[in-house]
Parts: structure tokens; sequence; C-alpha cells
């Protein structure tokens, strides 16, 4: 499957999943969707693609490890967000934060940090990455406070999926053909969609943009780990001295915040 037709199909049967639970949860389907569904609908169709495009487009042009530790300025660009959009005045203890994370991402990254040939295409997305994503975390924010988390999920991911049917269009569609690839599909869609977006429509507003970027940069720390235990991958000192600063910034956050 190419990626297109991968996350269509996450969207889709995430949907299945997310719809049925919003109605069952929401205190006011329609009340909902006007003061916060419609927005969110909106910002999955043009930045919640964006987002997921050009971070993929990414990854097609350097080694993934570039990509991720470009990613990880966003935790810096939700603290302006924050300062500046939201008067949340960041504390010393997330400005520390966010910097251990960014440092430790590089250096868990260290091994493979190299640019090779330019792509201009290719490095036009690596550096929008980023900033997109930061649009899109700061847009959900504003609308996430206003709806319950499955209502808010399903809006989310009702935009993005549109996004990849008009991209499936275009591009075509193409359906896993064994049995294990629609294991693998369904996987996607339940470990990574419902259950992330849900706790990101759920966890947003109760914290803010920079904040929810300090803990969810755990992340980093999960893909090494299952990476090492799983995918018998071998790790460096230096990689290690990476993930030790991604977790000792999010305890430093979590003890002073």
């Amino acid at each position: 499957m190419d990626v297109a037709s991968v996350l269509l199909g996450r969207y889709a049967i995430a949907l299945m999943i997310l719809i049925p639970l919003a109605i069952w949860t929401s205190p006011g389907l329609r009340a909902e969707w006007n003061a916060a569904g419609r927005g969110l609908f909106l910002n999955g169709l043009t930045l919640g693609v964006a987002q997921t495009y050009t971070y993929f487009r990414a990854v097609e042009s350097f080694p993934s490890s570039v990509v991720i530790t470009v990613f990880f300025v966003y935790p810096m660009i939700m603290l302006a967000v924050d300062r500046y959009l939201f008067s949340i005045t960041p504390r010393w203890s997330s400005i520390a934060a966010v910097g251990l994370i960014f440092t430790g991402a590089m250096l868990a990254g260290w091994p493979s940090l190299s640019i090779g040939e330019v792509e201009p295409v290719g490095i036009l997305c690596l550096l929008a990455t980023p900033f997109v994503y930061s649009a899109y975390v700061a847009i959900a924010y504003l609308y996430t406070r206003q709806a319950t988390p499955f209502v808010g999920a399903s809006a989310i991911y009702l935009g993005i999926g549109l996004g990849y049917v008009i991209v499936a269009m275009f591009h075509g569609l193409r359906l896993p053909v064994a049995a294990q690839a629609w294991q693998s599909l369904l996987a996607i869609a339940i470990v990574g969609g419902v259950i992330p977006v849900v706790s990101f429509a759920y966890a947003l507003p109760r914290l803010s943009g920079a904040r929810y970027s300090i803990i969810v940069s755990l992340e980093l720390v999960t893909v090494v780990t299952i990476g090492v235990l799983l995918l018998g991958e071998k790790l460096s000192a230096i990689q290690f001295a990476g993930i030790a600063l991604v977790l000792a910034a999010v305890g430093l956050y979590s003890v002073l915040s």
C-alpha cells in the first residue's frame, strides 16, 4: 500500500469507532458541531492533511532521524504560540524541558544525521513540518476546549479523512490483499489512530500547546524502546544519552510545573 492509501484506511476505520462513541457521549451533537466541530473539521482538512503530508514527504527525502530532529523544533514554536497568542507565560521549567527535548532528539538520531543530496521539495517539507504542526495544534487548542473528546476526535478525523479521499482520487487507492495486511491496518487505525486522537482531544485543552508538546515527546522514547526490545536495534552511548535527556526533560517538567 502507498502512504495515502494507508492513511485513508487509518482514518476510515478509526471513524467507524469514533463516530458511534461521539453520538453516545455527546450532550448535544449539533451544538458541539456548531461550537467546535466545524472548526476542528476544517483544521483537519487543511493543516491536518498538510502536516501529515509534509512529514511523510520529508521522510521520503531524508533519513527519519533528520526529520524527527527537525520536527522536535515544534515544542519551541509552541512556547512562542502560547506566549503571544494565548497569553500563557512559559515557566523556566518549560523552557528548560523544551531545550533538553530538542537536544535529546538530536542525540538520539546522531548516527544518521546527514542530509546528503538536497531536493528542493523535500527540504521545503522538512522545514515546514514543525511550523505546520504547530499551527494545527494551536487551532485545535482553541476548539477542543469547546467539545467533548470523542466529538473533537471525530471532527478532526473527518477533516483529515476527507482530505485523503481527495488525495486518493488523484493518486489511486490500493487496498490490502493479505489478511495480515488488514490486521496491520486495523492496528494502525486503533493503536495509531483512535487512541492518539482521543488522547489529543482530551489532553490538549487541559494543558496547552506547549505543555502538551513536552509530555508527548515521550513518543520518541517509546519508539526507540520498541525498536530495541522488539526489533533488535542497537543504540550507541550517544543515543542512550539523548533518550535520557528526553526522559529528564519530562521528569523535570512534571516535578516543577
